[in-house]
């Protein structure tokens, strides 16, 4: 019975998908038309190179401090009124604390302790983080109108890890509200734009953090993902994403807070950035001495002809959208890489659990409960809850602050589901099997997204279910790295996910670098070039 609702109810929004698109498509291309579209260009080379090696030439004094975080700080103000990427800034202080770094290196014999090299790898790199984490003086109300006013007193624990690292802030970036969409849009600092194609979506809720990193604002970023919101904006702007196995990186000092589950399960927060060897050293700063250990074999290396190999290419669940064509060329072309070059098999997997994705993954989010006021109360800035229906009809009127998106999810989470404590043990039957399959030499390819970025609007009529080729992975508790893998006919980021057993985060990462050799990585979108 349940097979057979899911079913037509898949086959409904089939049809209406059908009928819709081509009015869709007509319309978005009457507003946007055929953009041809690039960033101002990067003139200063210290923006194209990777966050490690600009730590090493700031300690070895062949740069300063001062000149990378002002390169970085003029490269934002100059993509700003392009992309509406960040929200507050700390460029003055950034530039002290840079002095004050490049002070000190100067006169080695007086080095503290807390900055040697080991200690903060990242000494004297400029970074961003989401607009959803703390850092005291900083805005933090995930673009929610009743938080506007809200100014951190607190920094966030990873923030802080990533600062002991030597790390300089310079800014916080744009977010989906409450931080549960995959489009950068709220009512307090409005819509951030693709560096690829202005018309086209971010992705979220890390939107912005992609963005301002894909766009050489700054070298990484730090981004926290449920469901996806690492992986969709590092896949949508062209960058390497990492989602670590769940419990590894803090997750204190983020708003919406998160719940022990979700923590258990679910949440991860971490790295950002341009080139895959950033990945690793970033992933041991975010998680701080005392987590990093959690993580199997961590600093060993990988013999990638000894790991086992499997890719999906289809993901034949309810609800969402197919893998389009060159989306999938891409994906072969790396699974071919590998067995060429490594001499293994890669084998094709179809895994029938896949199919209900999407109520795995919900039910995950609830714990099973039959229903929930969670986002609702988020909302509402956690002293109530969102009247769904009524705030519905006022958006219609032009009187709500909410996007369609919020709404619908806070009335979605409300229907109870008798199907939703089913789902959940089958979640939890899954990750098992998915533990054995893997093991602890497994790396799973699995797709990122079914299409390049969309326009801005489409997600909410078209690919409302697709950020769930991410959020499975949430839900199965699995490490997983998205990586760029060129760009296609329309100038647009492509990419894959490389996933491994939970706590093997290591695989992952060092098969991204291999897949960056194979693919070449990150493509500036101001010199982007299609196949």
């Amino acid at each position: 019975m349940m097979d057979k609702t899911l079913k037509f109810i898949s086959f409904i929004l089939w049809l209406i998908r059908s009928f819709l698109s081509i009015w869709i498509h007509l319309g978005f291309r009457l507003i946007y038309g055929n953009q041809k579209f690039k960033l101002p260009s990067i003139t200063n080379q210290l923006l194209l190179q990777p966050a490690t090696v600009i730590a090493k030439r700031i300690r070895q004094r062949q740069i300063t401090s001062y000149e990378v975080v002002k390169a970085y700080i003029d490269r934002i103000k100059s993509i700003q009124p392009y992309l509406n990427v960040y929200v507050d800034e700390r460029f003055e202080q950034a530039l002290e604390e840079a002095r004050e770094i490049d002070r000190i290196l100067d006169n080695d014999k007086s080095i503290p302790e807390e900055w040697n090299e080991e200690r903060a790898p990242f000494l004297g790199v400029p970074f961003a983080i989401k607009e959803s984490m703390q850092f005291r003086g900083f805005h933090n109300s995930t673009g929610i109108v009743l938080r506007k006013d809200f100014i951190c007193t607190e920094t966030a624990k990873a923030v802080d890890n990533m600062l002991k690292s030597g790390a300089i802030l310079l800014c916080n970036t744009n977010v989906s509200e409450g931080c549960m969409w995959f489009e950068s849009r709220n009512a307090l600092y409005g819509t951030t734009n693709n560096p690829y194609d202005l018309s086209r979506i971010v992705g979220g809720s890390s939107g912005g953090a992609g963005c301002i990193v894909s766009a050489a604002g700054v070298p990484f970023a730090v981004g926290s993902d449920i469901g996806g919101s690492i992986r969709l904006p590092s896949f949508m702007n062209g960058i390497f994403g990492h989602k670590t196995t769940p419990d590894v990186v803090p997750n204190e000092g983020q708003y919406p807070p998160h719940k022990e589950y979700h923590q258990k399960y679910l949440l991860a927060t971490g790295p950002m950035c341009r080139y895959a060897c950033d990945l690793h050293p970033m992933l041991q700063a975010l998680a701080g001495l005392e987590n990093i250990s959690k993580l199997l074999d961590f600093n060993t290396s990988v013999d990638l002809s000894k790991l086992r190999y499997f890719y999906i290419d289809e993901m034949d669940a309810y609800f969402v959208n197919k893998i389009d064509r060159e989306q999938r060329l891409a994906h072969r072309q790396v699974v071919q890489y590998f067995e060429h070059k490594y001499k293994v098999h890669v084998t094709r997997l179809r895994l029938n659990r896949l199919r209900y994705a999407v109520p795995l993954w919900t039910s995950m989010m609830v714990d099973g409960q039959l229903s929930t006021r969670d986002f609702s109360t988020t909302l509402f800035n956690s002293t109530s809850y969102l009247t769904a229906y009524h705030e519905l009809l006022q958006k219609f009127l032009f009187r709500s602050t909410h996007t369609l998106p919020a709404i619908g999810l806070a009335i979605l989470e409300a229907l109870p589901n008798k199907y939703n404590k089913r789902f959940h043990k089958l979640a939890h039957k899954f990750f098992d099997e998915i533990q054995v399959l893997l093991g602890n030499d497994g790396i799973l390819f699995f797709p990122t997204f079914p299409q390049s970025a969309p326009l801005h609007g489409w997600p909410l009529i078209m690919n409302t279910f697709d950020y769930i080729y991410c959020g499975i992975i949430n839900a199965l508790g699995l490490p997983s790295t998205q990586c760029p893998l060129g760009l296609d006919s329309q100038c647009l980021p492509l990419g894959i996910q490389c996933i491994a057993g939970r706590g093997r985060d290591q695989l992952t990462l060092c098969v991204a670098q291999e897949i960056e050799k194979a693919r070449g990585g990150w493509v500036s979108p101001s010199q982007k070039k299609c196949i």
